[in-house]
């Protein structure tokens, strides 16, 4: 594997300053200028903003950053201090450590004057990751002693409460004077079982901006009537099996066992009963006003691949048809675009298999085909592809711009700039090889798509598969499709040449259904 030497990442996570600014911008100067007196070029910055580094979280900046340094995309990883990297002990940091020595890469922690390419680094590293992990367990221990004191005492434990609502000065919630009205009107209308949909196509009509500032919705009305807090009871979010599952409860004391009052609520606890109730039967009856019963574990075909025609958002199944998911939650949407789920089952199926059938050798959708399908089997060495294919890109980049700078821009004048000029296109043409040799180190993996390719055993397969079974055979070559409104008038047989567009996984640009 040939690695850049002269090439350096960096890798920054967020921190706080005792002032409360982040310190991401000090970490980065602090690298930067490592690299400097090294005669190191950084290559690019991975970031991972509120990413905790003890808490077993995605952290899409660290998986980059080890996967450049692994594929000998780069040589060198900067970070500003060990417990920048992991807070989660010698448990991964040493996992990491074997990696990169295996690939012949090194870490260097500024802060901590450490760098891995140097053997007694390493015994360091262990102490340092260890008291990082350990400074973060009880820094979680202390947090959570803070908490149940401003509980014990009926008090608000941080974050947004509810809409309508506001902190005193004595940590308790009070009305808040421009939002409790609405918050009032909100509560007495849901108590008058009037559906939540109509509630929110009122308020944006007004244009009374939700908690969040955007437009309100089924979804934001229905956990603002719920929440404990709107209630006046002191929040609990449930955690489960050491996560938090965004369950909220009304917290309840371990000596009482009662519930305890934080303040002053919108509506009582008796009401927000009565409304959970006539929620809940709401939700029970479908729009003719039979019981749904239990609702299937899977979900429809198409959840998550069809757009609305009218407000480009996603669509929904309700009842027997596909719709607007916007204008079934109450939220604007210039048409009230709706379909039977059946007529666009079935035509979406008919389209894939028909575009997948007409595909000829050499056609960009086949090979799109068969990276999703290794993605879907292989996933590691496609992320591991991805990340030197970017490298290579912006290397190849960087050379064609160096090639018009002197002989289209005239930039390198005189013997000096062309020696100069000489120096960085070696350098430049040496990294674009040694990326394409890396490249090749992680060739990708054979896919068998025939059987795609083939009508019959297509409707067979897709005939003995399940719901989600399928809906990943349409991800192979199905990116989404977008629901046209019905031009015409209602009841119209389904022309889906006319009403759906296809967004095939090779197109930049949507294909008609046919």
């Amino acid at each position: 594997m040939s690695h850049h030497e002269h090439l350096a990442d960096l890798y920054l996570r967020l921190s706080l300053d005792r002032e409360g600014k982040t310190a991401i911008e000090r970490q980065e100067a602090d690298c930067r200028a490592w690299a400097a007196r090294n005669d190191l070029e950084i290559r690019t910055v991975h970031i991972d903003r509120g990413r905790s580094g003890f808490k077993a979280v995605d952290r899409k900046g660290f998986d980059a950053a080890i996967s450049a340094l692994t594929t000998g995309t780069v040589g060198t990883l900067i970070v500003w201090k060990v417990d920048r990297l992991s807070r989660r002990g010698m448990g991964q940091v040493g996992q990491v450590l074997d990696d990169v020595e295996k690939a012949g890469g090194r870490i260097v922690f500024v802060q901590d004057g450490l760098d891995t390419s140097q053997q007694q680094s390493r015994l360091v590293l262990a102490l340092l990751s260890e008291v990082a992990r350990s400074e973060s367990a009880n820094i979680g221990v202390r947090v959570a002693s803070a908490k149940a004191h401003l509980r014990s005492l009926g008090r608000w434990i941080g974050g947004q409460p509810p809409y309508g609502l506001a902190v005193g000065t004595d940590g308790r919630l009070d009305h808040d004077p421009t939002t409790a009205p609405t918050a009032r009107e909100i509560a007495d209308r849901a108590l008058a079982n009037e559906p939540l949909v109509r509630i929110a196509r009122d308020l944006n009509a007004r244009k009374i901006p939700s908690p969040r500032g955007g437009a309100w919705g089924v979804g934001t009305l229905s956990q603002l009537l719920k929440a404990p807090a709107f209630a006046g009871l002191l929040p609990e979010t449930i955690k489960r099996d050491g996560k938090y599952t965004g369950q909220v409860v009304p917290w309840r004391s371990p000596e009482t066992g009662e519930t305890v009052e934080i303040g002053r609520g919108i509506i009582t606890p008796a009401e927000q009963l009565r409304i959970v109730s006539l929620l809940g039967e709401r939700a029970a009856l479908d729009r003719t006003g039979h019981n749904r019963g239990v609702r299937a574990e899977t979900s429809h075909l198409l959840t998550g691949f069809l757009r609305c025609g009218g407000c480009e958002g996603r669509m929904s199944a309700a009842g027997r048809s596909y719709v607007c998911h916007a204008r079934r939650l109450g939220r604007p949407c210039p048409a009230h675009t709706t379909a039977f789920i059946a007529a666009v089952d079935r035509s979406v199926v008919d389209g894939w298999v028909s575009r997948l059938a007409a595909a000829e050798p050499g056609d960009r959708l086949l090979e799109a085909v068969a990276e999703r399908w290794v993605a879907q089997h292989d996933p590691d060495i496609i992320r591991e592809r991805a990340t030197i294919q970017a490298a290579l890109d912006d290397a190849s980049a960087a050379l064609v711009d160096l090639e018009d700078a002197r002989y289209l821009r005239g930039e390198f004048q005189g013997a000096d700039a062309v020696k100069r000029w000489e120096r960085l296109r070696e350098r430049l043409s040496g990294r674009v090889e040694g990326l394409r040799r890396n490249l090749a180190d992680f060739p990708l993996p054979e896919a068998d798509i025939s059987p795609l390719l083939d009508p019959v055993q297509t409707r067979e397969a897709w005939e003995a598969a399940k719901v989600d079974e399928r809906r990943a055979l349409l991800a192979l070559a199905l990116d989404y499709v977008t629901v046209l409104p019905a031009a015409g008038r209602r009841g119209v047989r389904f022309d889906p040449a006319a009403r759906l567009r296809f967004a095939w996984a090779d197109e930049s640009t949507p294909a008609t259904a046919d």
